[in-house]
């Protein structure tokens, strides 16, 4: 009983404090026609595409709620099950695609109310059942796991600014997104965002030239700001945040280094290495995939070489370096920064 009036007191003092957030996100749009009811047990592949089926459709009110409700609802029977990786895949991949990183401020609470009433199905069950029976122990059992969860999320991780540094090729988005689904972070990629503020699609070509076009030294200055800005807000809402970038001018490692210290949060740059014939090629296969948001060719790699400003004495306090040719770079890292 006073683990559950712990999580009821938390879920009213937060309820207060959303209380604008919330009524933003219904003036903005948010407020949508879902499916309502979208766990792992409603979900299947299809012709090898991932389906959702059997939504709610007894009861509008039960599908007409916050996007952040359903994705929370998806992310939670991930957690319950033991899929945390996959956890922070799905988030950062719905993030990357809609732009909602707004949301993140309300995603525990909507986590956790998740956690509840399953909780309290669970109990209902448990209820219809003979003490001495299987299906009621089982069903407390299941109660316990989901209070056990909804405690976890009142607990967030401590908030955390990194960034990356490193030429075309280097690793970084890689790195990025391994470190995001072990460790629970969000991913800002600015290949995404720069195309984002374009009003493209990520995987759209802009047919740029080198520091023109999309990548001219305005747009790439607005995008660094857009990055700034929802880094910011990821901290705030209680999230670690990788700002996956180049970064090979020192005055955006400053700019981010400065807005670390303003939210008072731990700084780090994960500085990416391979060798120049290594990035030539990983540059030549990503530009024959075509499936991602980097435009970059070998002729920008060149541009970079010839331009960037490596980290110097003042920053290499801030400096993981990372070689990612090696076989568990991912874990070195994740063990420097515990």
């Amino acid at each position: 009983i006073d683990r559950l009036q712990q999580v009821e007191r938390w879920v009213g003092k937060q309820r207060a404090a959303l209380e604008n957030m919330l009524q933003r996100r219904k003036r903005e749009g948010f407020i949508r026609e879902c499916h309502g009811d979208l766990h792992l047990g409603n979900i299947t592949l299809i012709d090898g595409r991932v389906t959702p089926f059997d939504c709610i459709e007894f009861n509008p009110g039960l599908r007409w709620i916050d996007v952040f409700s359903e994705v929370a609802f998806l992310l939670m029977d991930l957690d319950d099950r033991g899929y945390p990786s996959f956890d922070f895949r799905f988030l950062n991949g719905y993030l990357q695609h809609s732009g909602d990183y707004g949301g993140l401020g309300v995603l525990s609470w909507y986590k956790v109310y998740r956690a509840l009433v399953r909780a309290k199905v669970a109990m209902l069950r448990r209820a219809q059942e003979t003490p001495e029976s299987a299906a009621w122990r089982e069903a407390g059992e299941e109660y316990h796991q989901y209070m056990v969860l909804a405690e976890s999320y009142i607990r967030p991780p401590r908030p955390r600014l990194l960034i990356t540094l490193g030429l075309s090729g280097s690793g970084k988005s890689t790195l990025a997104r391994r470190l995001c689904e072990r460790a629970g972070m969000i991913q800002l990629r600015s290949d995404v965002e720069r195309k984002r503020l374009a009003g493209m699609a990520a995987t759209e070509r802009s047919g740029s030239g080198i520091a023109s076009g999309l990548y001219s030294r305005e747009r790439t200055a607005q995008t660094y700001e857009r990055l700034a800005g929802l880094a910011r807000q990821v901290v705030q809402a209680g999230y670690p945040v990788i700002v996956d970038a180049s970064f090979l001018q020192r005055s955006w490692r400053e700019r981010f280094h400065g807005l670390a210290g303003e939210l008072g949060v731990p700084f780090t740059i994960l500085d990416c290495e391979a060798p120049v014939e290594v990035l030539e090629q990983r540059i030549r296969e990503r530009a024959r995939a075509g499936r991602d948001p980097s435009e970059a060719t070998l002729e920008v790699l060149h541009h970079q070489l010839e331009t960037r400003q490596t980290v110097t004495g003042d920053e290499q306090p801030f400096v993981i370096r990372v070689d990612t040719q090696q076989p568990g770079a991912t874990e070195r890292v994740l063990e420097l920064l515990s």
